[in-house]
């Protein structure tokens, strides 16, 4: 007579290799997940920095970053005295061209959030590439934190911009953190892992 299906202690056994086998891959699937969305969030920021030095250049206009890092945003300015800069617009104000806050007109894109769970952070004993303790997640000057991105393509100072999983945040675990520097005479932006001391 043939059998058909699994008897109770064969179902048993099936259950428990597949059990075993969740546990053993489950942490570092999910560290790899976490290290993935850090690299999507750094893209994204990135992504805003470059776009916001492109526009400065083909508009011939400052475009300004801000950070919140209260809420994890970033917002992008275009400083052109409103009326899309051209004088001859009824909305243009020459005194809030390049003035580096919205003013009437201006164009504002954003504000672009971080990816869930993903927030502007800094683990202890990071440093840039000189050797120097980075002491805050957005290294611009400015409250908010700003970065201005001039005609030429070159910004107003070099800075440096951390995101990480806001879990790895609190419990100040390294190795998910993302880290983007903006150089100042050029405006490029590289996106590397930090280094600590």
């Amino acid at each position: 007579m043939k059998r058909e299906g699994f008897t109770l202690v064969e179902m048993m056994i099936m259950i428990s290799i597949i059990g075993l086998i969740l546990a053993i891959g489950t942490p570092p699937f999910v560290e790899y997940l976490r290290h993935a969305q850090s690299r999507d969030a750094a893209q994204i920021v990135a992504g805003i920095l470059r776009q916001a030095r492109s526009k400065a250049v083909q508009e011939r206009n400052n475009f300004v970053v801000f950070f919140d890092t209260q809420n994890n945003q970033i917002t992008m300015l275009d400083d052109d005295g409103g009326g899309n800069g051209n004088p001859s617009n009824a909305g243009f104000n020459p005194t809030a061209r390049g003035n580096n806050q919205a003013d009437g007109d201006e164009k504002i894109y954003g504000p672009y959030d971080l990816p869930e769970g993903q927030v502007f952070g800094l683990i202890a004993g990071s440093v840039d590439d000189d050797g120097n303790y980075i002491t805050r997640p957005v290294t611009f000057s400015g409250n908010p934190p700003r970065v201005i991105f001039y005609p030429n393509g070159s910004t107003n100072e070099e800075g440096v911009v951390l995101v990480m999983p806001e879990s790895e945040f609190r419990e100040q675990i390294r190795g998910a953190d993302m880290m983007m520097i903006v150089r100042r005479s050029t405006g490029s932006v590289v996106v590397q892992r930090p280094v600590y001391q």
